[in-house]
């Protein structure tokens, strides 16, 4: 019986010739009707007539929801001994794999696999199906039909046990690293967001660790290690946390760039966005459609990822300095997910380095996004910090304000009256100011109030608190200090206004100031200290002002 020719889609690989990638170029493929399964004996018959087109990628794509597809890849074995081999085919969420292979003597072995299958033969977490088989001397036509609704893509490899192992290992070292960084990242953001309570840390290690679910899932190592038993479970798990994963980055982007500050129109539209595709998810897990689950995961990813790359252009245009970070991190995450994405496509060369591109731009993606939420929360604290120095500040004086005041002198208070040591508090008004104002105006009046603010914080020593009291009045605290030594320091003070020369349109301004002083003594509080250097203060004007009084007698 004479046999057909063999069409030249069907070219014959030598077996000392496979290259160390992916051999989608070396195969020809078939893609089923609609609801017309081929067996292998169909698909040999029709392989034979040239009805297999050649494949032109080294990676084989068929996009979301294929029609199952017939692969063929003839295999001379140009040795005189078996072959003991692994074919690694697919990637770990295809739905189901058969692979047949045909010896020259027309015998055949079968291998059935598949994420649909519970505790699928040969998963390999990050490579695929990794199935043993044997290559007689001779030739061998190996048939792969592949059926998923999820992305289809094929990269076929022939390795040696060797080539296997070594593959597997160095993969294992590549996501222990991986997995790794990313828990190490996101506790650490847990424990800062436990400590500060600031939610973009919160929002940060919740989008982290959906990153690396996601992972965990589409790589395999979720169905191979914690949910072998559950098909049904693997089918929806990789893109639900897919769109899981792009809400919650889009959730912290939104924290991060204060969009509810800077852009809230743009904030309300990414919440629709989000709780569109997460209804939509929602709805592709009820009625059961895995088709319309990878859409709306493949569309929200592609969106989303567009529009954190956005949202960085506009944080750069408004001249955020921690946009820079967050363009620069999105843009490599941006980077690595079109890399594997052309790769898997057959655009560019498929090969381990870009196939794990994706993983690669996450993790520069989440170290830069860590080191922008440092710069932005040192920014904040900085920020909070200035904010927090004038909320405690006089703005005409720069000297404490009443608040910031009674802040700081409560713990000298506590501090003195625990190791009963010496304080006094010092009360300061300015002699006839209203009539200064009247006189010379308000703004001749501002002079000589910063003039006494800047000869008091001149001469007041580091552990001394200065304030201004309200009007014309400022208040000294003098740890260490008792009521000699503060008498002494006042009288200082009082003369110095007094040599004070504000120059004016007709002639120089002079002023002088009256003092009343209270010192420390048991259980008197700071309130109570005050009140009786107030009076001490009152009883300095009422005295004729320009002069020092004090409670005790010295």
């Amino acid at each position: 019986m004479l046999l057909a020719p063999l069409p030249a889609a069907a070219d014959v690989l030598r077996l000392s010739d496979v290259p160390p990638h992916s051999l989608g170029r070396y195969a020809d493929y078939f893609i089923e009707e609609e609801d017309v399964a081929l067996g292998l004996d169909e698909a040999m018959a029709k392989q034979r007539a040239g009805g297999f087109q050649p494949e032109t990628k080294t990676a084989p794509d068929f996009g979301i929801g294929s029609n199952p597809v017939w692969l063929h890849l003839a295999i001379d074995n140009d040795s005189r001994d078996d072959h003991d081999m692994f074919f690694v085919g697919g990637v770990t969420w295809l739905d189901r794999l058969d692979l047949y292979v045909v010896r020259a003597d027309g015998k055949r072995t079968a291998v059935h696999t598949g994420d649909e299958l519970p505790d699928a033969p040969g998963l390999t977490p990050a490579m695929g199906y990794a199935l043993p088989l044997q290559l007689s001397a001779g030739r061998n036509d190996l048939y792969l039909r592949v059926a998923s609704t999820d992305p289809m893509a094929v990269p076929i490899e022939l390795m040696t046990k060797q080539r296997f192992e070594e593959r597997r290992l160095l993969l294992g070292y590549y996501f222990g690293f991986f997995f790794g960084f990313l828990v190490a990242l996101s506790a650490y953001n847990v424990l800062l967001f436990a400590g500060t309570r600031e939610r973009s840390y919160l929002y940060y290690s919740l989008a982290l660790f959906s990153i690396l679910f996601c992972n965990f899932a589409y790589t395999g190592h979720g169905a191979a290690w914690l949910w072998p038993e559950l098909p049904a479970f693997q089918h929806f798990v990789i893109l639900v946390s897919m769109v899981i994963y792009n809400a919650l980055g889009m959730m912290f982007a939104a924290r991060f760039l204060g969009l509810a500050e800077n852009s809230p129109r743009t904030l309300r539209a990414i919440r629709w966005i989000v709780v569109a595709g997460l209804g939509l998810m929602v709805l592709a897990v009820l009625v059961d459609s895995q088709l319309l689950a990878a859409l709306v995961a493949f569309i929200c990813m592609t969106a989303f990822t567009l529009g954190m790359f956005v949202l960085g252009i506009m944080s750069v245009w408004r001249k955020q300095t921690s946009g820079r970070y967050f363009l620069l991190a999105t843009f490599f995450g941006m980077l690595g997910v079109a890399t594997t994405a052309l790769a898997v496509w057959g655009k560019i060369p498929f090969g381990q380095l870009t196939f794990h591109a994706a993983e690669i731009g996450l993790v520069i993606e989440a170290t830069l996004l860590a080191l922008a939420l440092a710069n932005w929360m040192r920014e904040h604290r900085v920020a909070r910090y200035q904010a927090e120095q004038v909320a405690r500040l006089d703005s005409l004086t720069q000297l404490n304000n009443r608040r910031a005041f009674l802040e700081l002198a409560t713990p000298y208070m506590d501090a003195a009256e625990r190791h009963a040591r010496p304080l006094s508090l010092v009360m300061m008004d300015i002699d006839h100011f209203k009539s200064i104002n009247d006189r010379f105006g308000h703004k001749t009046g501002d002079l000589a109030l910063v003039a006494i603010a800047d000869l008091l914080k001149k001469h007041s020593r580091t552990s001394d608190i200065v304030a201004r009291w309200g009007g014309e009045e400022f208040i000294l605290l003098l740890p260490e200090t008792d009521a000699r030594q503060a008498i002494n320091h006042a009288e200082r003070l009082r003369l110095a206004i007094s040599d004070i020369r504000i120059p004016t349109k007709n002639e120089d301004l002079s002023m002088t100031s009256s003092f009343g002083i209270a010192e420390r003594s048991a259980d008197l509080s700071l309130e109570r200290l005050i009140d009786e250097a107030d009076v001490q203060l009152y009883e300095a004007k009422k005295s004729g002002r320009n002069r020092v009084c004090c409670t005790a007698k010295v």
